[in-house]
């Protein structure tokens, strides 16, 4: 009877040091599990309301006490500085990453939006300033207001085909953004979306949105699906300048022989002969005179 007092006991201090372990002593009281502060909604699911930063490297899991992680709320891992790297892979229940979840989490270098999640939120990365590497695959069919401004190293980002808008800031202050690539899917893009994207080029499909879009707001493009060049870049440097005309007359003195679109680009005088007369032609241009032929312009053969 004796043995089984102390068992009864030593039973009661571990049951007290779970609870103590899995119950935050917070307003609502949440669950504390791995790290994470959570609660269970009214379908029985998880939701994800924080976490105490006990490892750099952040798995999403599956599940909480059994119930599946559905949701990252609101806010969950806002402004925390010490998370280099989240991973959603376990989670693939995951339907939504809420409003500023991960808005100024600055040490976050790479992250991987899976296919099973529906939904990202207003800011849901905003401000993580170190996010070099961005996958979205395909399954979200927004990329709402603000979710990745300010991302100031992000270098690319490939939209997936699943997304058929993108919302205002979405990668506003982006200031190394180059290559994004939109597809045909896409038929809203906000107008400051890119902005300050000085480095921004879309690429995109000849008959598209994206392609409306970039020239109705002066951004680069490189369509996908046909040749285009710039009439007068005869070197392919995507600029016009005094360059393209040494490569014009290396090609008359047969030095270099221009070919593809370089060929078309340097006929500045658009009569399908590339003499010394697009040379001339170019260098008045360039000097500042009224040329008929639009040197410059983007042509899209």
């Amino acid at each position: 009877m004796k043995k089984l007092k102390i068992f009864t006991a030593a039973a009661l201090v571990l049951i007290i040091t779970a609870m103590s372990a899995l119950t935050a002593l917070t307003a609502e009281s949440y669950i504390v599990l791995q790290g994470f502060a959570f609660d269970l909604n009214s379908s029985g699911e998880a939701v994800i309301h924080s976490y105490d930063d006990r490892s750099a490297e952040v798995v999403i899991p599956q599940k909480l006490l059994g119930a599946d992680v559905t949701l990252i709320d609101d806010y969950a891992f806002f402004g925390d500085t010490v998370i280099t790297s989240v991973s959603f892979d376990r989670a693939d229940k995951l339907k939504k990453i809420g409003v500023n979840a991960f808005h100024g989490c600055s040490g976050l270098s790479s992250v991987e939006i899976p296919s099973w999640l529906e939904e990202l939120s207003f800011g849901s990365f905003q401000n993580c300033s170190s996010l070099s590497e961005l996958t979205i695959n395909s399954g979200i069919t927004e990329i709402p207001d603000q979710c990745f401004y300010g991302c100031s190293m992000l270098e690319s980002v490939a939209i997936p085909e699943s997304v058929t808008s993108i919302g205002d800031r979405a990668f506003t202050d982006c200031s190394i953004l180059g290559k994004i690539e939109i597809p045909g899917t896409v038929e809203e893009i906000a107008s400051n979306a890119f902005d300050n994207c000085n480095n921004a080029v879309i690429y995109c499909e000849k008959e598209s949105y994206a392609r409306y879009y970039a020239e109705e707001n002066g951004i680069d493009f490189v369509l996908t699906d046909a040749e285009m060049y710039k009439l007068g870049d005869a070197n392919g440097d995507k600029r016009v300048n005094v360059n393209d005309v040494t490569a014009i007359q290396r090609h008359i003195a047969d030095i270099f022989r221009l070919q593809g679109v370089n060929i078309l680009a340097a006929d500045t005088n658009q009569n399908l002969v590339t003499d010394i007369n697009d040379a001339t032609n170019l260098q008045m241009f360039l000097a500042g005179y009224d040329i008929i032929n639009p040197i410059g312009k983007v042509i899209i053969t």
